[in-house]
């Protein structure tokens, strides 16, 4: 019988009167992080569709877009940011559960999740203030919109908690009850 035959009826057969999973090394999302999925979603289609396809283009000699032709500094420059974005996907997937690392903190992908959404907010105001006609009706919006929906991702699964809740303390101690 083929291996894979035999791994699908393993995963389909009832083991202690419940359905095993398919793939168990996929990580499972935490149960506040499904009503953010769609947003995350977005977010990451937003990032990848816009500034990295933009910037891919920029690292492979396009000019649209740019002051001036493309040197080798700009292309060098597009490609740190391809990577910076290519992280920032990275972090909305640990932000939602669906990436689960061992080398990051939750709180540090919390910082990264706000950083994420503070850096488009700041796109966002320079594009719309400055003078240039595309930059206003293409990356201003684009970067709000990104903004936003990065808020709403660094937003979810619950308030900054510094320290974890502790079990309540008694008034007394041991010590002084026999007292």
């Amino acid at each position: 019988m083929p291996a894979q035959m035999l791994t699908k009826q393993r995963a389909e057969s009832p083991a202690s009167g419940r359905r095993r999973r398919m793939f168990p090394l996929i990580p499972r999302a935490e149960p506040g992080a499904s009503g953010v999925r769609l947003p995350a979603l977005f977010l990451i289609v937003g990032l990848l569709a816009g500034p990295v396809g933009t910037h891919v283009y920029w690292a492979l000699g396009g000019t649209w877009g740019l002051h001036q032709s493309t040197s080798t500094g700009i292309r060098v420059v597009a490609a740190v940011v391809i990577v910076l974005l290519i992280a920032a996907v990275l972090v909305v997937l640990a932000r939602i559960g669906v990436w689960e690392q061992a080398f990051v903190s939750d709180r540090v992908i919390r910082f990264f999740a706000w950083a994420l959404a503070a850096v488009f907010l700041v796109e966002a105001v320079a594009s719309f203030t400055w003078s240039m006609e595309y930059e206003w009706w293409l990356y201003g919006p684009v970067s709000l919109v990104i903004a936003l929906l990065a808020f709403v991702v660094a937003a979810s699964g619950g308030a900054w908690r510094i320290h974890r809740p502790h079990g309540t303390l008694t008034s007394q101690s041991a010590g002084d009850r026999r007292a």
